[in-house]
């Protein structure tokens, strides 16, 4: 991505998409505004009247260029009222731009926005990032499998307006940043976007080693037989019914001094049919959405290493298929996992949690200053939080707070949820240490009770459960449907800047 920063006025730059985003309704007393009217010599009320505009808080709409632009297409947005236009609406506008962009076939854009136009605001470090980040995930496409693909390309080129000299350097890498984060996050959708006769259990672990071979990342690999010698009978179970092995994969990301350790895991069932516990048709559908954790593990390593971040990096993810083959695992198996724990299996449709058990107890055999896990993990917090906030619980006060901002300023919201040691008594078993599911309420603190057992003592550790905002199965507010990548760009905020 090309990006310069500069004073240059709309009417004296040359560009294929004119972005300009302002506050208030009306937004007549804005300099973005005012920036616009200029340029087109007046009447600019009048142009968006006929575009059927109200001003709504995040409201965009786009126009051929008006004589007086040196540009083809032009997009205007509010970003709301003064105090209100941080790194959400901009990523909001940005993203539209984008989308509007490839549309058109357009590669090069120009931002002129409020908070960059007028003194009065504080453009802050995320709401520039924001506009990379927007730009690239607004033009994304998945049409791998479609005969007729996608017209136009990924916007290559951003202009953004500022006045000041002296930060235009860190407000071009800001942006360039979010480019490369949200290509990252690309990476992600892609993965969760495949069917999953094309991502399984082995083709996920060798695109892993693909994106570790182009980046300066280590990646180990233990088969069946080598997580059979560590004991994890808990992850193994669940992959029994597939015809495709089971692996855990570890990735390593390691800069020159180090200032901490971060291992991050990721689930990884590259389809879910519930086992013998079977889920209906309709359930299954969506199914190769169960991965969209370990997706977001290997979103978020490559944005780590493309970026150069200064802490020690770990990705890890246990995958397999949990299906319904002569050797599947059934209802009522007691199973033991690498840190000796058996578990009475309630359900073969609670089996994310099962693989998780044996991969958090290899995170925690790393020593980790933080760990976090990410899962497609429990409808139940769907239902408490609806389909585009995460639940977030664990035993690292310091890490749950950094985290829940990391999502704030990354437009990827999460909310925390109790987590009191009594509800462990609904993962009681009659027959083993616990079992791996606890009722039909509170189903998503639950899950994270069983996980807790998995993580050693003194681990600051976070569970964020993702069961909702990986994937949207429609539209919502501009995004289309499918995989959203959640996940890569809170992690990436936590690991860069908190």
């Amino acid at each position: 991505m090309q990006v310069q920063v500069g004073s240059t006025r709309p009417s004296n730059l040359s560009t294929d998409v004119a972005v300009f985003g302002w506050h208030g309704k009306g937004g007549r007393r804005s300099a973005a505004f005012v920036a616009l009217n200029q340029a087109i010599g007046g009447g600019l009320d009048s142009l968006l009247k006929l575009q059927g505009w109200s001003g709504r808080p995040g409201e965009v709409t786009s126009f051929p260029a008006p004589a007086g632009l040196r540009a083809k297409l032009v997009v205007v947005g509010s970003l709301g009222s003064r105090g209100d236009a941080g790194p959400s609406r901009v990523r909001e506008l940005a993203a539209k731009a984008g989308s509007a962009a490839r549309r058109a076939r357009l590669t090069r854009m120009a931002f002129w926005l409020d908070p960059s136009m007028d003194r009065r605001d504080e453009l802050d470090r995320p709401t520039v990032q924001a506009v990379g980040e927007g730009v690239v995930d607004g033009a994304y496409r998945f049409d791998t499998h479609l005969s007729s693909k996608a017209e136009g390309a990924i916007p290559d080129s951003i202009f953004f307006y500022f006045e000041g000299r002296k930060e235009r350097p860190l407000l071009a890498a800001s942006i360039e940043r979010g480019a490369i984060i949200a290509a990252a996050q690309g990476r992600a959708r892609d993965l969760v976007n495949q069917p999953p006769n094309h991502i399984n259990p082995v083709s996920i672990v060798e695109y892993a080693q693909a994106m570790c071979a182009d980046r300066d990342v280590e990646v180990t690999i233990l088969d069946e037989a080598a997580c059979e010698a560590r004991g994890m009978g808990a992850f193994l179970a669940v992959g029994r019914g597939s015809a495709y092995p089971s692996a855990l994969c570890h990735m390593v990301y390691k800069p020159k001094n180090p200032r901490r350790k971060v291992v991050l895991v990721g689930k990884a069932l590259t389809f879910d049919s519930g086992g013998l516990c079977l889920k209906p048709g309709a359930s299954q559908l969506t199914m190769k959405m169960d991965m969209g954790g370990s997706a977001a593990v290997i979103g978020a390593m490559a944005a780590v290493a493309d970026l150069g971040v200064d802490s020690e990096v770990h990705g890890i993810f246990a995958a397999c298929e949990n299906m319904t083959g002569a050797d599947a695992y059934r209802t009522g198996d007691v199973l033991t996992a690498s840190n000796g724990k058996t578990i009475e299996v309630g359900n073969t449709d609670a089996e994310g949690r099962l693989t998780l058990a044996d991969a958090l107890v290899y995170a925690c055999e790393q020593e980790p200053d933080l760990l976090i896990d990410l899962a497609t993990l429990t409808g139940a917090v769907v239902v408490a939080l609806g389909p585009e906030i995460a639940g977030i619980m664990g035993t690292g006060r310091g890490l749950l707070r950094d985290l829940k901002a990391a999502g704030e300023r990354s437009g990827e919201p999460m909310w925390e949820l109790p987590f009191p040691s009594e509800y462990k008594e609904l993962l009681k078993s009659q027959c083993a240490d616990i079992s791996n599911i606890g009722g039909r309420w509170g189903g998503s603190i639950t899950a994270g009770l069983f996980l807790s057992e998995f993580v050693s003592d003194g681990v600051q550790w976070a569970h964020i459960d993702i069961a909702g905002p990986a994937f949207l199965d429609k539209p919502l507010r501009g995004r289309p449907y499918g995989a959203t990548g959640f996940g890569v760009r809170a992690l990436t905020e936590l690991i860069a800047f908190s």
